[in-house]
């Protein structure tokens, strides 16, 4: 075994955060280098870009997370954060129609600075991680294997460059990484890079729910009807006591910020329930937007000559188009493979590997649905991508009215089970058991009898 002594995480993402709690239990030392400043309390920062708009966090992601930092999903129940249940809680308008309200699972809703805190709460406790903010990293030291990285503080007028080393090195700087720079830079080829850019946009912003408003859900879900219908709308509780509400549209359809605008464009979306809504309640904060949503892979598990000290993870291997709500999920599943990575001893190519799996179910919902707009930017569609949506087409209406057929499809969305469970036998006869069952009615109340 060799001796493990110091480890480096570049970037305070999500990814990297559960990257440096698996790296304490293999190295003396832990550094996390972070370009931004992280804040004390529970509130968006400049490095998540993201950060401001609707997240969730499904059943398998929270539990994934929570035996990493035991007391995670307690601090943000503490902290008001909704625990909804699935479909039950939910006014939920598939591809496919109404879904029945089944009582199936669980999903945690709240503000990405809720998250973000309460992680760092839990890791930064830890007396053997260092962590030193405002560090651009500029590089990686070494040749056949990383020893380490260069860096400097940002905004050095001087821009003198320093050094770190380290026994492993982990790039979790997301979707802006500059690992491919560093890796050339060691003689190693450019990675290729896959992207599938439904030129989806986002527009969001919190309302204060009206006082005594009860129409029987907690959640509103009213999902896009591709290829036409492009826009998606949700408006889910956040901790005290508000509604984010994001709105979406796929192929260059996107929301305004504006109030007018805003508001003109939920009454757009295939149901008028969420602009019923919202008209009248007070808005907490202006519009804010993002478009930075193409799914975007690089193919690091295919560079042969992969560098002994050196992993990437989280969005900087593989990001997803963010209204799946599956990164979470995908960047702790990948830390888990890290520490299998260290406990049985394996090299550094076989973590991209095992990297490039962890994301493969997120990648095949994700790109397999913005593939239906015929706006889509990327590689040509291939024929079985249309014969694959075909039959989800008939697992989504299944999952609408039958109760196992909702759990299945639940779980693949969570990443609990692989897509391709859903073409298992039991899942087949049940999905072409329901495909004749017409569509339910807009489902006002839920259904309390759990499965």
């Amino acid at each position: 075994m060799p001796r493990r002594k110091h480890a480096v995480v570049v970037g305070g993402s999500l990814a990297g955060l559960l990257s440096a709690r698996v790296l304490l239990d293999h190295f003396e030392q832990v550094t996390l280098l972070e370009r931004d400043g992280f804040p004390d309390d529970p509130v968006p920062r400049s490095g998540v870009p993201q950060g401001r708009h609707l997240h969730v966090l499904w059943e398998h992601g929270r539990g994934l997370i929570d035996g990493l930092l035991p007391g995670v999903e307690a601090d943000l129940l503490a902290q008001g954060a909704p625990d909804l249940r699935l479909p039950a809680d939910f006014l939920w308008l598939t591809s496919g129609g109404w879904r029945r309200r089944f009582d199936t699972t669980r999903m945690l809703t709240f503000t990405r600075g809720l998250l973000d805190w309460a992680v760092r709460r839990r890791l930064f406790a830890e007396p053997r991680l260092a962590v030193r903010t405002g560090i651009e990293v500029t590089g990686l030291t070494g040749d056949e294997a990383v020893t380490g990285v260069r860096y400097r503080e940002r905004g050095d007028a001087a821009r003198t460059e320093e050094r770190m080393p380290a026994d492993l090195v982990v790039d979790a700087t997301g979707r802006g990484s500059h690992a491919p720079e560093w890796l050339t830079e060691l003689g190693r080829p450019l990675p290729r890079e896959t992207k599938i850019d439904p030129l989806l946009g986002y527009a969001s912003r919190y309302y204060a729910i009206p006082p005594g408003f009860d129409p029987g859900w907690k959640a509103l879900y009213i999902q896009a009807g591709p290829p036409r219908g492009k826009r998606t709308g949700g408006l889910f509780p956040q901790e005290g006591g508000r509604w984010i509400c994001s709105l979406s549209g796929a192929g260059g359809d996107y929301p305004p910020t504006d109030d007018e605008g805003y508001l003109e464009y939920a009454r757009g979306l295939r149901d008028p329930v969420l602009y019923e809504a919202i008209k009248d309640a007070e808005p907490l904060t202006p519009v804010v937007s993002f478009r930075r949503t193409a799914n975007h892979r690089r193919h690091y598990d295919r560079i042969r000559s992969w560098p002994a000290g050196f992993a990437a993870i989280g969005d900087s291997v593989c990001a997803f188009n963010p209204i799946y709500g599956q990164g979470i999920t995908v960047a702790a599943i990948s830390a888990l493979e890290l520490d299998r990575m260290l406990r049985e001893d394996r090299t550094t190519r076989w973590f991209q590997k095992r990297a490039k799996r962890a994301g493969a179910g997120a990648w095949l919902i994700s790109t397999g649905e913005d593939r239906r707009y015929a706006e889509t930017q990327g590689p040509p569609v291939l024929p079985h991508t249309r014969v694959i949506n075909a039959y989800v087409d008939l697992a989504v209406r299944a999952a609408n009215t039958d109760p196992d057929g909702c759990a299945d499809m639940l779980d693949v969305l969570a990443l609990a089970k692989s897509p391709t469970s859903l073409f298992r036998p039991a899942a087949l006869s049940r999905i072409l058991t329901n495909r004749t069952r017409p569509p339910v009615d807009r489902p006002w109340q839920p259904e309390h009898a759990s499965r």
